[in-house]
């Protein structure tokens, strides 16, 4: 086991446009979007899924929120489908 690590992470969208969250998730080819963090795959869950669309509010950053599960893949993996998803709404 290791020690003094962790692979959850949150990190705040720098867009203030919920449809550019919404398709940075979607855009991960291999982190799915799901809720569970009990495997060993990487997943990675918005705060504005929870958030109706008319009360989302790009101004807080409690709402641009994206949390983030690494699993056990290899970094470069992860890495790689982050960039190419972060590509897409540039």
């Amino acid at each position: 086991q290791m020690l003094g690590g962790a692979g959850l992470l949150t990190m705040v969208m720098a867009t203030r446009e919920r449809e550019n969250i919404v398709r940075f998730c979607e855009s991960l080819q291999h982190i799915m979007m799901a809720v569970s963090w009990g495997g060993h795959e990487s997943l990675v869950i918005p705060k504005c899924a929870g958030i109706p669309k008319q009360e989302f509010d790009g101004n807080n950053p409690e709402h641009r929120y994206v949390r983030l599960y690494c699993g056990l893949e290899e970094p470069s993996y992860i890495i790689n489908d982050i960039n190419n998803a972060l590509k897409k709404i540039k």
